[in-house]
């Protein structure tokens, strides 16, 4: 793995990419997003980390924990109003989306998260 981003070529697959693809793919899809978390869990601590990777798994924690509240409160709200606001489903992909993207860009210049305890981005 490069520490420096002017070091390598191309995509640079470190732990943080791979939990933000994860999660990209989990917006869409459900399973992966749990494995990220998962992953993110594992490797939050690791004294191999660099500060800019810590910030990285602290924010998508965050961002996993907040989709977990979303989706009840989203399925609360679709069975409250007999399937017509279900969309909302498709807000908090989105939500999530965005997230990991900003991630990923940050994370390919070992960026550290500004603030990995928003809400938003």
């Amino acid at each position: 793995m490069a520490t420096n981003p002017s070091d390598t070529k191309g995509f640079d697959l470190n732990r943080p990419t791979i939990v933000a693809l994860l999660i990209l793919v989990g917006a869409v899809t459900g399973l992966p997003t749990i494995i990220g978390a998962v992953l993110a869990y594992v490797w939050r601590g690791d004294a191999a980390n660099a500060a800019w990777e810590e910030s990285h798994f602290a924010y998508h924690i965050r961002g996993f924990w907040i989709t977990v509240i979303a989706v009840c409160a989203a399925f609360a709200i679709t069975v409250l109003s007999f399937g017509l606001l279900a969309p909302v489903f498709g807000l908090v992909a989105l939500w999530l989306a965005v997230r990991a993207v900003i991630s990923l860009a940050k994370a390919q210049r070992h960026e550290p998260m500004p603030d990995p305890d928003t809400i938003l981005w």
